[in-house]
């Protein structure tokens, strides 16, 4: 079972937690209205996110700004060790009133951050996500000011300030097809786009492509492609486009369609989602 969910609202100004387990339903690709920070424990072997599909090694923190499409982890029956933290960055900006800048690496279309820390490095970012987990009202003076500390420490950490494009990553042949495909999807994101014309596009069969693409991504080439249009559709409202130019710029078949699967994978309007941000 596969969460239909595209994005998960951050609430509170953080929340923070410590998982080593299994999960029966992983969720799947999705996205959050705020940032997240992912140190895994666990060697990954098929992340996808953004525009690509990566292995991630053990002891990576995984910076991942808002509205990125991902997801980290699919075995249900395999145990995962992570720190995960999420950051409420519409409240963040209002701190700094609204000096995105400060904190670059949690702004919408920055991509997403892959930092592997020396071993007195990763211990201590490990004592600090166990401090922030282990407060129980995520919003007292106490945890806010953890969590500022925590951000400070990495903003100023020459390591991250420096990395240069996915250093630590392997990319094998076969997820290396798939990261061409998902760039030329997103390339074309405002077109149809078919399994059948992908396919020839890359000159594969359509049902080795779709498999190919599933094995690592897992998740169908044609979910995946509505995924990445309603992402692009949440871009094109926050800034202010109408619900009808979306549907219609995005090439959704029709309004009602547009609008029925927004809510579906988002769980608000479309209508209601651009509110939101017209008022904010």
């Amino acid at each position: 079972m596969v969460s239909t969910a595209l994005m998960f609202p951050i609430f509170p100004p953080f929340n923070s937690a410590y998982r080593f387990s299994s999960t029966d339903w992983p969720v799947g690709p999705h996205c959050h209205d705020g940032g997240e920070l992912y140190l895994t424990l666990s060697d990954l072997p098929d992340v996808l996110i953004d525009d690509k599909v990566i292995e991630v090694p053990s002891g990576t923190l995984i910076i991942i700004p808002p509205f990125c499409v991902h997801q980290l982890y699919h075995e249900a029956d395999r145990v995962y060790e992570r720190y995960v933290l999420g950051i409420n960055t519409t409240w963040l900006n209002r701190v700094f009133c609204g000096d995105g800048e400060v904190f670059p690496y949690l702004n919408p279309h920055h991509p997403p951050t892959f930092f592997k820390p020396d071993a007195e490095t990763l211990s201590s970012l490990r004592q600090k996500l166990d401090a922030l987990s282990a407060f129980e009202r995520f919003t007292s003076p106490e945890a806010v000011s953890s969590l500022l500390s925590l951000l400070g420490d990495l903003r100023n950490t020459a390591e991250i300030k420096n990395v240069s494009a996915n250093p630590i990553i392997n990319v094998s042949d076969s997820q290396k097809r798939v990261n061409d495909i998902i760039f030329y999807i997103n390339e074309h994101i405002e077109e149809n786009i078919s399994v059948r014309d992908l396919a020839s596009r890359f000159f594969l069969n359509p049902d080795y492509m779709s498999r190919m693409f599933k094995a690592h991504a897992h998740i169908p080439v044609s979910r995946f492609i509505l995924l990445q249009k309603i992402s692009a559709a949440q871009d094109l409202l926050r800034q202010g486009r109408t619900v009808n130019e979306v549907q219609e710029q995005l090439h959704f078949s029709s309004y009602a369609y547009f609008f029925k699967t927004f809510r579906k994978l988002t769980g608000i309007s479309p209508s209601r989602y651009r509110a939101q941000y017209m008022q904010s």
